[in-house]
Formats: structure tokens, sequence, C-alpha cells
């Protein structure tokens, strides 16, 4: 890091500004928090200063802590545990600290969606939803999602991009939005289900469009634009390659039936052309996912291009026409 004094800022445009630090009850303090924002300055010869804002749903603060030499690892979006000094002290609305230390590896423990800043997504109904999903995990598939998502970059561009250009949930948080919605469904429908495993719709539903993370970036005019990768590869390529590189770097212990399990579901389709080698569904979960994944797209597309009452609404070439809504029925109505 050369110029010491530079500030380090999470996003070129104000669409996903970053909120103020809260005051916080030091009991009970989370040991894992991601960094928001993180800047530096020359103190003296000998001493670098550094001031961050770190987020957990639990608690958002500011913390300062001091360096005999620079350590440029420690970015913005990246995972951190704080070393707390024996007595807490504060000062300038900044909390003193030892250091903070970088979280390189993935922990199977720990839950992303509690470490989701406002910043990122402000409908923090979504973000309960999100890790309440987690949550309900069995070790490996969490493992698995950690993995993938561990790199804070990806898991912005996750929780911040949408689902399309011109399509469903084609806004911000719109891939977040589905995935989730997609996943609460098979959730709902796995439980009901003797010959399905609960465990393996929800992350199915969550990891479905994960890797669309890879497949749009915010333009300089602020507008999401398809990237190199999502114009040559496209998302089901990515999430294999991330699934991939997953299972051999963490040595995730996953049986193999579950691993291929998951990658049927992520990657078969109904009615693909035989000489492309997409397999058809073989599984309920496969079956139930791709219906869930076309019903949530369908209604985002429906209730956006509704009527205000009832009638005809706004063609929609994905719904190949225009979405018909109908009235209330009176209570008066004389029925035959």
């Amino acid at each position: 890091m050369n110029n010491l004094a530079r500030v380090v800022t999470p996003f070129p445009t104000q669409r996903f500004s970053e909120e103020l630090p809260t005051p916080v009850n030091m009991e009970g303090m989370p040991c894992i928090f991601r960094i928001t924002s993180i800047n530096c300055r020359q103190r003296d010869t000998k001493c670098i200063e550094y001031t961050a804002t770190i987020y957990h749903e639990r608690a958002a603060m500011k913390v300062q802590w001091t360096r005999n030499q620079p350590d440029p690892r420690l970015k913005p979006f990246m995972l951190v545990s704080p070393r707390w000094f024996a007595k807490t002290l504060s000062e300038n609305g900044a909390i003193k600290i030892c250091r903070l230390v970088l979280l390189e590896r993935p922990e199977s423990q720990e839950n992303l969606f509690q470490t989701v800043p406002h910043g990122w997504v402000k409908n923090r109904e979504l973000i309960k939803q999100a890790a309440s999903l987690v949550d309900v995990l069995p070790r490996a598939y969490r493992f698995l999602f950690n993995a993938i998502f561990w790199n804070g970059e990806r898991f912005r561009r996750y929780c911040t991009g949408p689902s399309s250009k011109h399509g469903h949930h084609n806004y911000d948080n719109g891939n977040l939005i589905h995935s989730v919605d997609v996943a609460l469904r098979m959730q709902m429908e796995c439980m009901g289900k003797a010959q399905t495993d609960t465990a393996l719709g929800i992350i199915a539903g969550l990891l479905h469009d994960a890797g669309k993370a890879d497949e749009y970036r915010l333009s300089s005019t602020g507008e999401w634009i398809l990237t190199d990768r999502g114009t040559l590869l496209g998302h089901k390529v990515t999430i294999i390659e991330w699934m991939a590189q997953a299972l051999v770097t963490c040595r995730i212990l996953m049986p193999e039936a579950h691993y291929q399990g998951l990658l049927h579901c992520l990657t078969s389709a109904q009615n693909a052309p035989e000489w492309l080698g997409i397999r058809t569904p073989m599984m309920q979960e496969a079956l139930l996912l791709s219906g869930h994944d076309r019903f949530s797209g369908n209604e985002d597309l429906i209730q956006r291009n509704a009527p205000l009452k009832e009638g005809w609404g706004s063609y929609h070439k994905h719904l190949r026409g225009r979405p018909y809504q109908l009235g209330g029925i009176s209570t008066d109505t004389e029925l035959p």
C-alpha cells in the first residue's frame, strides 16, 4: 500500500451505500465480522493507524488499531475476527482493539447471511429468511455454501446482483430474492414428500442461480451488464466450477451420491435436445427445482406487468403476451 492515507470505499456508486456503525454491547460479541470500509494513515515513522467499520447482524461498529507495517490483505468485504483489549476503550467514536485477524479459510459453522451489511440488502426480512434456510442445512451443505462464498466480493455480487438483464428479477438484489424464494418453496414442498431430501432441496434452491454472481456487473453508468464469463459460459458452468474447487480446496466431506445428486439438480433440464448431452431430471428434487424456478420467475414478471385493477396488463416477451387479472367477485352476485 503506497498511499497510506487512501480511503478504501466499497462501491463506485451510491447504489449500495454503507450504513453507519451502531452502538453495541461488548458482551456476547460475535467472533466473525465483515469489513465494510477501511482506511489507514501514517501516524509517525513507526506507527500506522487503521480505522475500519465492521459488521455482523448483532453488532456494527467502528474499530481502530495500530501496526508497525501495513497489511494490504485487509480490504472491504473480507471476513475478520477482532482481537479485543481486556478493557474496552473508545476514542472519536471508534473502539480500540489489538488488531483484526483475517479469516482466510472457510469455516463450516458460520452463517454468512449474518454478515450481510445493510448497504448490500435493505430488506432485512429477506436476510432473515436466507439465514434461516442456511441454519437448517447439515454441515456438509453449509460448508459447501460457505466455501463457495467465503470470497467477500463474490458473495456481495450474489446478494446485490440481478437474476437477468431484461427478464425476471432484473433489478438490485433480484438474484438473492429469486434464490431465497425458490429455496423456501423447495423447503416447504420437500418436507411433505417421502422421496425427497429437504436439505438437498434448500441448497439446490440457493445455488441454482448462484453463478450469476459472475454473470453480471455494474457498468460505469450504473446499469447491470453481462460479463465476458456470462456471455461465453453462463451461470450453470460457473457453479459447477465453484463447487469442484470448494470440495477439493476445503476437503469437504460429502458423500459422492449427494454431490452427484446436487449436480444433477443444478444441471438437468426437461425437453433439452438429446445431442446437447444434458440429462433429463430423474430426481423429484430436480423436477421440483425446475418447476419452482420457472414459477418464481413468471410470478415476478406477472406482478410487474399486471394491470392496476383488472383486465390486461403490459406485454413482456418472456411471458409471450400480457398477463390477465380478474377483478374481485361481488358477494351479491347471484350464482346459478
